[in-house]
């Protein structure tokens, strides 16, 4: 990594979308890949090597979910649906009509909604560490600790909200093959909150999709293998497109 990079070394910027107020940073030039972080983090939580990575070769964007960092909340209720809206609310804004998308764990989740209700702003998908379902038999883990948060009155009112509106969604299983976009799904073998095994199911309903399943990371791979789940990444991205490669 370029020892002078630091995700701060972007100004926070702001658009308004749908009564909030939502920050975000820009790196690099090339087509658009936006990130979506997942539950309970901030844009700050990326893998700085992960991200230096993919603006090599892309314009990439990092967000704040409504509620949580730079991004303000309002009195709704949260659902994926509606961090999905927030999302496609974002490109309108910066005039991107289609971009690719980097969804991690929730990420990957507002990423399916906003694939399935926003076919129009995404060009290729990438899912890191993602579930079509808090209820899917293998996600035991995932729903207890998102129950946990929820009914933990120590924690933040808007990681709280975001734990309910997991436990809410109706999940996008039988919606899956409605995704067109060409899709891939990363995921580790170490992976306690959705093991690979969900990652294989969402492939067989996907029309375009691959898996690559990498030996040794946890949840949300790219923070523990920057590099190669970059590279994974950029290989997909480039794929088929000689105009990047």
């Amino acid at each position: 990594m370029a020892s002078n990079f630091y995700l701060d070394s972007s100004p926070v910027k702001y658009v308004s979308v749908n009564g909030v107020e939502l920050g975000y940073r820009e790196f690099g030039s090339g087509k658009p890949l936006l990130l979506i972080m997942g539950f309970g983090g901030t844009m700050g939580a990326w893998n700085e090597t992960f991200v230096w990575k993919l603006a090599q070769d892309y314009r990439v964007i990092i967000f704040d979910n409504r509620g949580v960092g730079y991004s303000s909340d309002s009195r709704e209720n949260y659902s994926l649906e509606l961090f999905a809206s927030d999302t496609a609310g974002l490109l309108k804004a910066l005039e991107i009509p289609k971009a690719s998308v980097f969804g991690t764990s929730m990420g990957a989740s507002i990423a399916q909604e906003l694939a399935i209700n926003y076919p129009e702003k995404v060009d290729k998908l990438i899912f890191s560490s993602p579930v079509y379902s808090v209820d899917a038999p293998e996600a035991g883990l995932l729903k207890i600790m998102l129950q946990s948060v929820e009914n933990n009155s120590e924690i933040s009112p808007s990681i709280r909200k975001q734990a309910d509106a997991n436990l809410r969604w109706n999940g996008t299983y039988e919606r899956l093959p409605e995704i067109r976009s060409e899709t891939l799904l990363l995921v580790s073998t170490d992976d306690e909150y959705t093991p690979p095994v969900i990652s294989l199911a969402m492939e067989e309903k996907l029309p375009e999709a691959q898996v690559i399943v990498f030996e040794g990371a946890k949840h949300s791979g790219e923070r523990y293998f920057p590099e190669k789940y970059a590279e994974a990444t950029l290989d997909f991205l480039k794929k088929e497109d000689p105009a990047e490669s």
